[in-house]
């Protein structure tokens, strides 16, 4: 597995609302969480939305809409929001190109390469967004309001 840009995006986004969550400030606008995170807004609210229909936030609309964490930002692996923006079992590729490992002998950085990617899986699946709702867990960005 690899993590792209959106999926790194939808990781801070999500962390953000995790210190929203700690903070109790309840919902927050698209628009908020692109400032505090340096994402452009229809890129924030795409995220957004993709992660309301996982049901790992909740969106309103309306005033005082906007997005908050469904569950508990312990309880939500990097993981479980990296893979709504990643194809999963995507293989590692292999320097030789695509389809060698597999069907010849593993070329010479085979062992390394499937062991980057169990690492960062099990990177993924053992932390969780909880961290970013501890007491004084705070970026300087957001302590900076955004800017």
């Amino acid at each position: 597995m690899q993590i792209g840009k959106t999926a790194q995006n939808a990781v801070a986004a999500v962390s953000y609302l995790a210190e929203c969550y700690r903070d109790k400030l309840g919902s927050v606008s698209s628009q908020a969480v692109a400032d505090a995170r340096g994402l452009s807004k229809p890129l924030a609210a795409k995220i957004l939305t993709t992660l309301s229909q996982s049901g790992l936030v909740k969106g309103s609309t309306g005033p005082g809409g906007g997005y908050e964490l469904e569950v508990e930002p312990s309880e939500i692996r990097l993981l479980d929001v990296v893979k709504h923006f990643e194809l999963q079992n995507k293989a590692v590729m292999c320097p030789f190109g695509e389809g060698w490992c597999g069907n010849y002998d593993p070329c010479p950085l085979h062992d390394n390469i499937m062991k980057l990617g169990e690492d960062l899986e099990q990177f993924l699946v053992t932390n969780n967004f909880g961290k970013f709702a501890l007491p004084g867990c705070s970026s300087k960005r957001s302590a900076e309001g955004g800017k």
